[in-house]
């Protein structure tokens, strides 16, 4: 089933920030079918291993905010964004 609602998250060296934005975002979405996507921009401390309900992308390098975004955008599958 389409999701309602596709987040895009870019992360960069920012672990506990992420964590609490998935959180919430969580909590938040009641009743919202939604999917999260994670483009790490070559983060080099501080990505959690796993993000359950997540999909992640890994860049290598940091391609800067506006290409990260087009990354998750390819992968998205809500009728938003």
């Amino acid at each position: 089933m389409r999701p309602e609602l596709s987040i895009i998250i870019v992360n960069y060296n920012t672990s506990e920030l992420l964590k609490k934005c998935i959180a919430s975002i969580k909590q938040e979405t009641k009743g919202v079918g939604y999917e999260i996507i994670v483009v790490d921009n070559g983060s080099t401390v501080g990505m959690p291993e796993t993000l359950p309900n997540a999909q992640v992308i890994r860049n290598k390098e940091n391609v800067g905010f506006a290409k990260a975004v087009n990354q998750g955008i390819e992968k998205a599958n809500g009728e938003f964004i």
